[in-house]
């Protein structure tokens, strides 16, 4: 192989890792971009849960509350 040979070897060799590299990289900024827009979504869902959870039981301890208060008002009358 002379001169002139390895060095196109060499300029071709660069220029495919140059590209696989620029490819896996836009496939990662992809898959981060998904990866973070599911997580965004998983912990909307989880504090729309807990606020639904939240409000329930909010609910229950005001019925509870109410009817401890009905229960009191029955016994002392």
């Amino acid at each position: 192989m002379d001169e002139d040979t390895i060095t196109d070897l060499k300029q071709f060799i660069t220029a495919t890792v140059s590209q696989q590299i620029t490819d896996v990289r836009n496939d990662i900024v992809a898959l981060d971009k998904s990866l973070n827009k599911k997580i965004d979504d998983l912990s909307t869902h989880v504090a729309d849960a807990l606020d639904a959870s939240n409000e329930a039981i909010q609910m229950q301890l005001k019925d509870h509350k109410r009817r401890i208060t009905k229960l009191e008002h029955k016994a002392t009358a």
